[in-house]
This record gives structure tokens, C-alpha cells and sequence, in this order.
């Protein structure tokens, strides 16, 4: 299979190896002054090969590239020259500044140009090589390099044998960049050249943050990014093979449940004459039978999962499911060897994360097995699974749907008293989409399990009573199982009394009293809570303004990934109101909720790279508004349209504007329609655009005359009033 090789390394400020003796060849190689091609095919010369045995001093890992296989397979002055030309230019950032290097790639013979020089960049971003050449030079942190290789036969088949497809690969992986190297995507910054060589055409890049405390490559990092290059590089090559991996996958789970279905049927007839797969099969069993709750993997005791790996193994040795399990292997390797020369340990069929389905059909059939009933152990004590789930495992909306039988026996199991079986059976019993929606018995089987002291039931029970939808609306009761919780340090209990305490609907307010409960659960990190109560002191309606405690809270939530608390922090660091203005960090919040397809995020986002001079990017604005209209935000499809329709930072596409308003009107936005409108009546979009700025002109005026009279009184216009003016304002692409 094709094969791509990459090399990053990174540079540390005039860290270079003393790798002198290479100049004289740099000065005269092929790139530069064409070697003979009648004496390519000789052997290789005295001087080629002590030049070859100095790199392979200098720098070891050159024995790992494409040029050094092809030198071992004939040592030819053409293979050699290659081989020496590749590694020198591989290692010339050791050999020199950064600024040079800079230079060196954009510049070169073989570079492929854009315009005076072969840089390139991200989207949209026009090259400057002398201003690129000067920062580098003057940079003060790290800078990593990398080389991305092809052989000429893979980079033909694949379309890669030209800067402009390279480029356009590169300009794709500019988020991988910066989550692999750990730098924010506003400071990274990265440079690269297509050098198209005879044999292996390749291109070099230059990557490093504007901030020189910032960055860091970890093995793992590297890895990914020779991982994503490759996915994208090879999809189609890899799509074959990721498909005979699943179908090997695939093949292997019926064979293992063919044999397993074999054993059982065999070990019930007393025919089998494996005595160490029956009596591990029979011990499964056994415990299987006195374990109460659900029966899967995860949720078992560690002694029995260590029996169900036992019998895992014993089938890994089967002639049938073991070819299976060598041909998956050699499909992930194949795979791997795509980018890179290690090949993961083949583990035994039991540590295989990716066939852990296995072991669930090893329960499932176990528990057909034919077992003497004088010979299972009863017990007055059900025993509980070995961890409880989680209050926000119990909250999870939508648990995996249970076998047909599960239901059966978590009741059973309910009914001796088992209070984790109880609270499960409640569960099942309020999916309004399962087979078993019984709100009434839910109850029931909750409040035995609370009594119980089970704290996740009395947690549910006061939801349950609380929100009235399933049941009743019932304060006094939701009151006292919540307060129950509460007691048992619940954090999910705390936050939701603590929020109805807060709105003050169903009772009376108490403020002292959520503050108190509010500050419990964000204090166990719980991101939820710490959202609520940072909003309430921001607001400052409700409970005492409390600036720095707000940040403090929303920034606890926010890196919890709760996408509200991100937006907030970032509109608070972007308006410069009541914490000092910090654009780009406001980007980056805004950013991580955008990325959670957060419509009001993304616009803001959008705007803010719109207009802002110090993150000015009208690629970034694009998506981010994209993320804003995919998500039902009429105003980013105005903003959308405005922009395809001014063309001021990307060409003009009237069609595409047109689309993006359209799309505005139909979704109410008046600024569109008004847009449309004005459009069908002068007959032409630059008359149109003529009366958008004269409108935008008069609104400052009257904006401005506001903003005086306002400073003369108090704040007698209501805040969120003047709020969804500004909001209304910016949609409109009135600059504040």
C-alpha cells in the first residue's frame, strides 16, 4: 500500500546542531546545477558515499525516509543524490536561522510558485515573504517544522503533485494544527512550500504561535497529525481498508456467537470435552445467577468480568474466530503503515477494546446454560453491582434500549427489595418511547427505593413532583425528597433546589437559602450549578452584583464545556462593560461554544472577526455565521448575504447573497427582507447597498442623540430593552 512520510521536529531560539561540511554540496547539488543525467545510473561515487555515511552520523533517522530505501535498492549516483539532497534539505533548519530557512523553502529550486515565492498560508491570507522572513527572525519561542512526503507514483494517482492541491489539504487541517500543538487557533500561525521533486514531491511547514510562551508537541500530538494528513491524503485507499476491518469485525462477532451458541448446546446435552471452557462457562453462570442488577460487562464485579475474560481468550484460540482475528490485525496495520512505522501490540481478544461485544454474548449465553438448582446459592442479601451509577448517569435522557428480558428481570429483582434494581425499573417504566411507560407504578418503585436511602431515587423523586409532567405537580413532596437528597450531599439535588428557591415560582424565594445550595454544588464542580449562581451575581437582580465571584463561577462552568457560561464570559470580555476587554479571549470562548453548534455563539463570533481589527479574518466570520444559520440564526443568514453581496474581502457572489437573504426573510428577518425589497426596486444591488450605508449613517445619528440624552438621566431605558436594540443594531452590521 502507499505510504506517507512526515518529520516534525521543533526548533528552539538559535538551537542549531554544528553540522558543518555540508555547504560546499547545498552551493553545488542538482537543484541547483544539473547533475549529468548519462551518469544517473552509475554506482555511486567515493565522495557520494562518504557524504551518505556523514548524514547517517549527523542526523539517524534519515535511514527511515523513501530516498534511503530507494539508495539500499540501488546505489546508484541518482539514488544517491537524491538521498543526499532530501536530507540535507530535511535538515537545513538545523543548519540555519529560522529566517533563512524561511526563505530557504519559499524559494528554492522546485518550490512551486505563487506569485514571487512558493509560501503559502490558511485561507484567505495573502504571503508577505520578507514580513514572514522578519518575524521568524525575530520570534522568541519554539518553532516546529514538518515535512510531508509522497512517492511521485502515489502523489500522481492521488492528485498530489501540484501546490495547489497541498494547499488546499494544508488550509483544511489548520484546526488540527492548533488542538495537536495547543495553541488557540487566533495565535497559531503556519507557513508551507510544495516542492515538486523528481522522485518524492513533498512539502515543507513552518508552525509556531504569535504568543512565545505558547505550544506544545507531544508524541500523541504527532501521531494525530500524521494520522488526520493521512485520512485525508489516502481517504480512499483507507476507506478500503477501514472497510475490511469492520467486515473482519463483523465476521468475527457471528463466528464468536456461533461458537459460543456450539459450547452451551453441547455443555446442556453433557456431550461437550472441553472440561476448562465448561467449568468456566459454568462458574460464569453461576455467579450470573446470584448477581442482581443488569448483567453487562461494565456493571459486574471484578472477579466475574475476569472470568468472562477467561472464556474471551479460550475463544480467541479457536481455529475459526483466531484466522478472523489475524485478518483484522493485518487490515489495521496495513492501514497504520499508511503513516507510520509502528505497529500496535496485538493484545489478547479480552483487552481489545474494539471487541468488547464479545464479552457481553459470553453473559448472554451463559445465562442459557442449564444449571442445577440445588447448586446456585441463594442469599438473603441481594447483592448491589459494584458501582452505582452516577446521578448524571441517572439523568442520561436516553439510555441504551435493554434487552427484551432485562425488563423482566430488573422487576423480578425489584420485587425482592433491591433498591438499584428499583430505581431501574422506574426508569424503564418513564420512557415515553418504551414499551413499558407506567408513570404511577414509577413512583411506587421510587419512593421503596428512596425509603430505601437509594439517593439518586429521592433525587428523581423530587423532579419527578417538581417539574409535574409525568405525575401530578406536587411542591410539599418534591420539597421533601429533594431536601432528602440534599442531605446526602447530592450535587444535582443542591443545584435544583437551590434554582427553585432562586425563581421563587412554585414557593416563596428564599435567597439565602439558594445562594447556599447553589455555592454547595458548584463547589463539586458541577457545571450547572456554577452557571446559575454566576449569572445570578452578574445580573445582580435577584441576589447582590458580585462582579468577580460571576467571572470566577462562569469561568468554572465554561471549562466544564457548558456552552451558556462560554458565551457569556465571551460577550462580557467583548463589550468591555464590567470586566476589561480581552478580544481574543473572548474569540476563544466564543469559538468553543460555536463548536457545540451554538447559534447565538457562532454569530457573535462571526461578527466580532467581521469587524474587529485585531482578529480580523473574513474566513473565520464565514464559518462561524455558517455554524450561526445551519443552527435556525436569521441574522447570520443576513449577515451571510450582506457579506457575499459587498464583496469588500472575497469575491462577489450575488447568487450566493441572494440565497443567504432569502433564507433571512423567510425566517422573519426585516433587515433582509428590507434588503430584497430595496434590491427589486432600484433594479440593481449597488443602488440597494447605496441606501443600506445612507440607513446605517442616520442610524448613528439618532443612536448618538440617544446615547446624550441618556448620559443626562438615569437609566431609564430598561437593560435588556436596550440590549435587543444593540443586537438588532449589530444583525443590521452597524458598527457600535
Amino acid at each position: 500500500m502507499a505510504r506517507l512520510i512526515t518529520k516534525f521536529k521543533y526548533l528552539k531560539p538559535e538551537d542549531r546542531k554544528n553540522v558543518g561540511g555540508y555547504a560546499e554540496y547545498i552551493a553545488t547539488r542538482e537543484g541547483v546545477e544539473k547533475i549529468d543525467e548519462s551518469k544517473r545510473n552509475a554506482p555511486a561515487t567515493n565522495k557520494q558515499k562518504q557524504l551518505i555515511k556523514k548524514i547517517l552520523s549527523d542526523f539517524p533517522d534519515s535511514k527511515s525516509s523513501l530516498e534511503y530505501e530507494d539508495y539500499l535498492k540501488e546505489k546508484t549516483v541518482g539514488a544517491a543524490s537524491e538521498f543526499i539532497t532530501r536530507m540535507l534539505e530535511e535538515n537545513a533548519d538545523e543548519m540555519m536561522h529560522t529566517k533563512t530557512y524561511a526563505d530557504y523553502i519559499a524559494t528554492r529550486p522546485r518550490a512551486e510558485r505563487f506569485g514571487s515565492h512558493g509560501l503559502f498560508t490558511d485561507d484567505g491570507v495573502a504571503v508577505d515573504l520578507k514580513k514572514v522572513s522578519d518575524e521568524l527572525n525575530a520570534h522568541t519561542g519554539n518553532v516546529w517544522t514538518a515535512i510531508v512526503s509522497l512517492r511521485r507514483e502515489d502523489a500522481e494517482r492521488l492528485g498530489y503533485d501540484n501546490g495547489s492541491r497541498w494547499r488546499d489539504m494544508l488550509r483544511s487541517q489548520t484546526q488540527t494544527l492548533s488542538e495537536n500543538l495547543k495553541i488557540p487557533m487566533s495565535n497559531l500561525r503556519w507557513f508551507a512550500s510544495f516542492h515538486n521533486e523528481s522522485y518524492h514531491p513533498h512539502v515543507h511547514m513552518i508552525v509556531y504561535s504569535t504568543d512565545p510562551n505558547e505550544g506544545y508537541l507531544s508524541e500523541k500530538g504527532v501521531m494525530a497529525l500524521r494520522s488526520s494528513f493521512a485520512k485525508d491524503i489516502f481517504a480512499q485507499d483507507l476507506l478500503c481498508e477501514y472497510k475490511k476491518q469492520t467486515e473482519h469485525r463483523d465476521a468475527l462477532k457471528v463466528q464468536s456467537r456461533e461458537v459460543l451458541a456450539e459450547l452451551i448446546a453441547k455443555i446442556n446435552g453433557g456431550i461437550y470435552d472441553n472440561p476448562q471452557v465448561e467449568d468456566l462457562l459454568q462458574a460464569l453462570a453461576k455467579r450470573l445467577a446470584m448477581t442482581n442488577g443488569k448483567k453487562q460487562y461494565g456493571y459486574l464485579r471484578k472477579d466475574i468480568k475476569e472470568i468472562i475474560n477467561s472464556i474471551v481468550d479460550e475463544l480467541g484460540r479457536d481455529e475459526r474466530i483466531a484466522s478472523l482475528y489475524d485478518l483484522w490485525y493485518e487490515s489495521k496495520e496495513t492501514a497504520l503503515k499508511v503513516y507510520t512505522e509502528s505497529r500496535p501490540e496485538r493484545l489478547p481478544l479480552s483487552q481489545n477494546k474494539e471487541f468488547k461485544s464479545v464479552k457481553n454474548m459470553v453473559i448472554a449465553e451463559a445465562m442459557k446454560l442449564d444449571l442445577p438448582t440445588d447448586e446456585v446459592e441463594e442469599t438473603d442479601e441481594p447483592t448491589e453491582p459494584d458501582r452505582e451509577p452516577t446521578a448524571e448517569e441517572a439523568e442520561s435522557p436516553d439510555p441504551p434500549p435493554p434487552p427484551m428480558d432485562e425488563y423482566e428481570r430488573t422487576v423480578a429483582d425489584a420485587d425482592k427489595g433491591n433498591k438499584w434494581s428499583q430505581y431501574r425499573a422506574a426508569k424503564f417504566m418513564l420512557d415515553r418511547d418504551g414499551d413499558h411507560y407506567d408513570p404511577k407504578k414509577a413512583v411506587e418503585y421510587l419512593t421503596k427505593s428512596a425509603k430505601q436511602g437509594y439517593t439518586v431515587a429521592k433525587y428523581m423523586l423530587g423532579k419527578l413532583y417538581l417539574r409535574g409532567e409525568d405525575v401530578p405537580k406536587q411542591m410539599l413532596y418534591a420539597l421533601h425528597w429533594l431536601e432528602s437528597a440534599v442531605k446526602d450531599d447530592n450535587q444535582y439535588a443542591e443545584y435544583l433546589l437551590g434554582k427553585t428557591f432562586l425563581k421563587g415560582e412554585d414557593i416563596e424565594r428564599d435567597t439565602e437559602r439558594a445562594e447556599s445550595l447553589l455555592r454547595r454544588s458548584s463547589e463539586q464542580d458541577n457545571k450547572y450549578a456554577a452557571y446559575t449562581l454566576g449569572k445570578a451575581y452578574l445580573d445582580g437582580d435577584i441576589l447582590t452584583q458580585n462582579i468577580d465571584e460571576a467571572v470566577r463561577l462562569l469561568n468554572l462552568s465554561a471549562s466544564k464545556g457548558f456552552a451558556p457560561a462560554q458565551f457569556i464570559l465571551g460577550r462580557l470580555l467583548y463589550k468591555d462593560e464590567v470586566i476589561p476587554k480581552n478580544i481574543m479571549k473572548a474569540v476563544e470562548w466564543l469559538d468553543r461554544a460555536a463548536a457545540q453548534k451554538k447559534p447565538y455563539a457562532a454569530y457573535l463570533a462571526g461578527k466580532i472577526y467581521l469587524t474587529e481589527d485585531e482578529v480580523k479574518d473574513i474566513q473565520k466570520a464565514i464559518r462561524s455565521f455558517k455554524i450561526a444559520a445551519e443552527n435556525g440564526n436569521d441574522y447570520a443568514e443576513y449577515q451571510l448575504g450582506k457579506i457575499y453581496l459587498y464583496g469588500k474581502d472575497i469575491p462577489r457572489d450575488t447568487d450566493k447573497a441572494m440565497y443567504y437573504l432569502h433564507l433571512a426573510a423567510e425566517h422573519g428577518n426585516q433587515y433582509a427582507t428590507q434588503l430584497i425589497h430595496s434590491i427589486r426596486v432600484n433594479g440593481n444591488w449597488t443602488a440597494a447597498l447605496t441606501t443600506l450605508r445612507l440607513l446605517g449613517h442616520m442610524a448613528r445619528v439618532i443612536q448618538n442623540r440617544l446615547e446624550d440624552e441618556r448620559r443626562g438621566r438615569e437609566n431609564s431605558i430598561d437593560r435588556k430593552l436596550r440590549r435587543k436594540i444593540e443586537e438588532k443594531k449589530q444583525a443590521h452590521g452597524l458598527k457600535q
